[in-house]
């Protein structure tokens, strides 16, 4: 295919050439009609036979309509498609903050390579429940914004999760992907979600070693290795790696699929529970309980439950010898396979259809041997940056402490004073203050943050009462105490092994609380969770600021970005206080609100008092917490940033709440 430079393909005239493999060319264009630059994904079709031409620009089209209905906050968008001359073409956001294969080569910290690989293993998650496999997931296919936030490309090569139809386009049954990336059974074209798991599994790896587990010169040695060779252990070559992420290396690169774990939801809550000290969650291990209020519609019995938060038992056996158990067994009088191996040999063994792989696998990544990246920069771009230590650094101690609550019992909800409320008004219930924050409009969103965030809209809000601090230990544990509610589910912190039950911290935040007891707790006391668009005006008032206190974030201002390393009292930071006098709202715990999760809702929502969709999977969250996903940014505690339950970053000690309620008894 000759160069598209200085020609258009439509409304896109294309400016330059950033990248080029075995299926595609890659261009930055300039979109014509929204005077903006753009990603153009070219396919390549010169060296398809006419008879089949037809049938893989059908193909082809029908691949994109899915690839654009994946509209996450970590994937890069498609925005368009089109065909010119047989030239079929994907348009995608141009992001020129370069690719996570430029930071490789030398080990990485351990808690840094899972904050950058968790959004990603969130936006896989999401495009397996949209029933498409990504196939080809590789540092070089996870792209680096300008902010730093990692992005998941090039799912050119994804399929419908349809089998039929799956057969009857692929027609070859053999593996498609990169050689040291690609899953075992991907060998044999056996591809499925936990393929994405296996390769992500290999990036990850590759961060905390500077190594790929098997390298070789040419994919058939790769295969080879791969079905004979135990897993080399990453302490071999990264010292002081702890055991757990050993633990976690084994379990998703197992070579058998149903040896990985149950999901890439399920992989994600392992990684946020390494990475938050706690043990990697097993599914057949979590507790039931009892809860006051209704599940969420639309539970997926085969995901985690939304912000699950339990402690499962170590496992017996040791990490030596769970290696030793790992490694395929050899017999002197020669190899012994097991029937997920056998396949794989005989691909090996088989010359026909190895050499079709080779010349496959080669097309398809000799791009992984160029020095251009799909979307370059000539600035290298730090990933993750972390000035401060967790365990030494401490807030700004405040000139004046606020008590945020009283110890008085539990009593019904207090009559409205016979005033008209204004900006600083509140009143008590069960000892815990509410401020007023009045009727009418503000604008809600942003459009320098996430998809999800977008677009700006005008919202109108009947007046109401919100809790000026997060919902404490010793608020909390009233309505326990009166039978209501239920205990959280761990009764210690990050760094606190006694915390909820310790009169030391009754003052902090609740933690270990999901939805509905939430919702419960608000409920007891006579009041609600506050709706999304309640939570985001009381933390940002009406000129569109993006902390509560306005620009630029702080230890001074919030516990965020692990300023602390662990929750702090409620009301400690005067400096960040919201237009409305409450405190938190930034950092410190995530927050429920009452709403579920769309990421679209946004475009369609009502322009007064909105509820949010009337059904979903997830509930959102909002403020941000004491951690950080992406160190030194502040993202995650802007004001108009969303997080949803049941996800990485959205879990157990990480979440707390307040409560809202309107004007009238």
């Amino acid at each position: 295919m000759g160069s598209l430079i200085g020609q258009s393909l439509g409304r896109y005239h294309i400016l330059e050439q950033l990248g080029e493999g075995g299926m595609a060319t890659v261009y930055k264009a300039y979109d014509t009609r929204l005077e903006t630059d753009v990603a153009v994904k070219v396919i390549r079709t010169e060296n398809l036979a006419p008879s089949t031409l037809e049938r893989s620009l059908k193909r082809f089209e029908r691949e994109a309509k899915a690839l654009a209905r994946l509209t996450h906050p970590n994937i890069v968008k498609v925005t368009d498609f089109g065909e010119d001359e047989d030239k079929p073409y994907l348009v995608m956001e141009y992001l020129p903050g370069g690719t996570l294969k430029q930071k490789l080569g030398k080990p990485m910290p351990w808690n840094e390579s899972i904050s950058i690989l968790l959004p990603i293993a969130r936006a896989l998650d999401f495009a397996h429940r949209q029933n498409m496999i990504h196939r080809d997931v590789k540092p070089s296919n996870i792209l680096i914004t300008a902010d730093g936030e990692p992005m998941l490309t090039d799912f050119g090569i994804a399929k419908i999760l349809d089998l039929e139809e799956t057969a009857d386009l692929t027609g070859t049954g053999m593996g498609i992907g990169t050689p040291e990336y690609m899953a075992p059974e991907q060998w044999t074209g056996k591809t499925s979600v936990f393929s994405d798991q296996y390769a992500l599994g290999v990036v990850l790896y590759e961060m905390l070693t500077g190594r790929k587990p098997y390298s070789a010169d040419t994919p058939a040695a790769i295969l080879l290795k791969q079905a004979t060779e135990p897993l080399p252990r990453p302490s071999q070559f990264t010292r002081d790696l702890p055991e757990k992420m050993e633990k976690l290396l084994l379990k998703v690169l197992a070579r058998n699929p149903e040896d990985r774990y149950g999901s890439m939801a399920e992989f994600a809550k392992a990684l946020e529970s390494a990475l938050s000290g706690q043990q990697p969650p097993a599914s057949e291990q979590t507790p039931k309980r009892k809860v006051a209020a209704p599940r969420p519609k639309m539970e997926d019995k085969s995901r985690p439950g939304p912000v699950e938060a339990v402690k499962v038992h170590d496992t017996q056996a040791t990490v030596d010898q769970q290696w030793k158990d790992s490694a395929p067994k050899k017999e002197p009088a020669g190899l012994k396979l097991s029937k997920t191996d056998l396949p794989i040999v005989l691909l090996f063994v088989g010359g026909v259809i190895l050499i079709g792989i080779i010349g496959l696998i080669n097309a398809l990544t000799s791009n992984s041997n160029r020095n251009t990246t799909v979307f370059p920069t000539d600035t290298p771009m730090v990933i993750v940056t972390t000035t401060r230590s967790p365990s030494t650094n401490t807030p700004k101690p405040p000139t004046h402490t606020p008590t945020p609550e009283s110890s008085s019992t539990s009593t019904p909800w207090p009559t409205i004073p016979p005033f008209t409320p204004e900006i600083g008004s509140f009143i008590e219930s069960d000892g815990v203050t509410m401020m007023f924050v009045p009727a009418g409009a503000f604008s809600m969103g942003s459009d320098s943050g996430y998809g999800d965030e977008k677009p700006i809209h005008s919202v109108t809000l009947d007046a109401y009462f919100i809790d000026k601090y997060e919902v404490t230990n010793a608020a909390y544990k009233r309505c326990v105490d009166a039978g209501v509610c239920n205990p959280p589910l761990d009764a210690g912190s990050r760094t606190r092994s006694s915390y909820y039950s310790n009169p030391e911290f009754d003052k902090y935040p609740v933690i270990y609380v999901d939805w509905n007891m939430a919702n419960t707790y608000c409920a007891w006391r006579s009041a609600r969770l506050p709706t999304e668009a309640e939570w985001e005006k009381a933390a940002r008032g009406l000129d569109g600021r993006t902390y509560p206190w306005g620009e630029n974030v702080d230890c001074d201002k919030a516990n965020y970005n692990f300023c602390v390393g662990d929750t702090t009292k409620v009301g400690s930071y005067l400096d960040g206080v919201s237009p409305y006098g409450l405190y938190d709202m930034a950092g410190n715990v995530l927050e429920w609100v009452a709403d579920w999760y769309d990421s679209d809702y946004y475009s369609n929502s009502p322009f007064s008092n909105p509820l949010g969709p009337s059904s979903g999977y997830y509930r959102v969250l909002r403020g941000g917490s004491w951690y950080a996903w992406w160190y030194g940014y502040g993202n995650d505690v802007r004001s108009a940033y969303r997080c949803y339950g049941g996800v990485p970053g959205c879990i157990g000690g990480l979440i707390g709440f307040r409560c809202a309620r309107g004007t009238s008894p």
